[in-house]
């Protein structure tokens, strides 16, 4: 059954996300190392949309690509802006100083969690790299969203972020299966090419202009390669 096949890979990042919520917790990573771990996981992600979801998308409805991409970034703009508004309204309680990278987070996870769905339907071959490559991602969001709260938030508190996290990308790939399971053709291609925007926005908006605030030095550069050329070796020995 594609959906437990999909869910089973997705527990990966559902742990992964968890380890990183302890990691942060326990022993914070200091800016070098955040910026190392966002610059793998830019190349992960990067090679993931560009060596498996946008070719095979593209040969078979380039018109609808154009579709589905543009929609993406006007949306992952709009979930920007959402945060920002947000943040500048200081609304979320004890939450309020993370609110809006909390929802940003949550909003990206269900349509990472969809993608991974949706992928399985397609090609379970893609959605096991996708899987993959999103765990590493998730890694970081995991560390992400407990550094961003409160330094006197109780240990439980701070774990259920990246929890909620994990339950939210569980929640997309079963929605995902549930509701496009025999779906083929253009509203495929249209998800397939809305999640490649989405997770170019953010690689380019969210993990390398992070990266970005420390000083770049050969081994950050050297990892972003490294995480690049892993996909390509993942989908060579699959």
């Amino acid at each position: 059954m594609v959906l437990v096949q999909a869910l089973s890979y997705t527990a990966l990042a559902v742990v992964a996300a968890l380890v990183g919520g302890v990691v942060a917790v326990y022993r914070p990573p200091g800016p070098q190392m955040e910026s190392n771990v966002q610059h793998f996981a830019a190349g992960v992600v990067t090679a993931a949309v560009a060596a498996e979801l946008l070719p095979e998308v593209h040969e078979r409805a380039p018109q609808v690509v154009v579709l589905g991409f543009a929609i993406g970034v006007v949306t992952m703009l709009g979930i920007h802006r959402l945060s920002k508004t947000i943040e500048k309204r200081d609304v979320g309680g004890q939450f309020a100083g993370a609110a809006g990278l909390l929802i940003t987070v949550g909003i990206d996870m269900l349509i990472d969690g969809v993608l991974i769905g949706v992928t399985f339907l397609d090609n379970p071959d893609t959605g096991v790299i996708i899987a993959v490559a999103l765990a590493i991602e998730v890694l970081f969001l995991g560390v992400a969203g407990v550094v961003a709260l409160p330094q006197g938030m109780g240990v439980l508190r701070k774990l259920s972020v990246p929890a909620v996290f994990g339950l939210l990308l569980a929640s997309g790939v079963t929605g995902g299966v549930l509701l496009l399971e025999g779906v083929t053709g253009a509203p495929i291609a249209v998800i397939l090419a809305f999640g490649s925007a989405a997770l170019l926005y953010l690689v380019t908006e969210e993990l390398l202009v992070k990266a970005g605030k420390v000083p770049e030095t050969p081994v950050s550069t050297t990892l972003f390669f490294v995480g690049f050329l892993s996909i390509f070796l993942l989908d060579m020995f699959h």
